[in-house]
This record gives structure tokens, C-alpha cells and sequence, in this order.
């Protein structure tokens, strides 16, 4: 896949989440964002050893 330009649009899909009463829902990616300047980051392999100890701290300096 090829990275998003500024400006660009994202892919559709499906996102699951918890809602208030501990019940899954789901809503797309376009509903979400639609209308909105949206930020999209992520760590991979969130709390393994060398996430936090060398990936997060960093990121939290910069």
C-alpha cells in the first residue's frame, strides 16, 4: 500500500470499539472522519520490551 499524501484519503474499513456499556460496535473509517482533519499514528507492537523501553520514551522526547 502506498503511504497517504496530506490532504489524501484514507481507505475505508471497519473499526470495533467498546462503547460506553461494554457493548462492540462498529463504524467505518469515513463515517469517523468525514468532514474532519484527522491524525493517524500507531506503535507496532505496542508494550513489548523494546517498545517501551526504546520506541515510546523517544517518541514522548520529540
Amino acid at each position: 500500500m502506498a503511504p497517504i499524501a496530506v490532504d489524501g484519503v484514507i481507505p475505508d474499513g471497519t473499526l470495533g470499539y467498546s462503547d460506553e456499556e461494554d457493548q462492540l460496535q462498529q463504524a467505518s473509517v469515513h463515517s469517523l472522519a468525514a468532514g474532519k482533519k484527522v491524525i493517524i499514528c500507531c506503535v507496532l507492537g505496542a508494550l513489548t520490551p523494546t517498545c517501551n523501553v526504546k520506541h515510546v520514551p523517544s517518541f514522548i522526547e520529540s
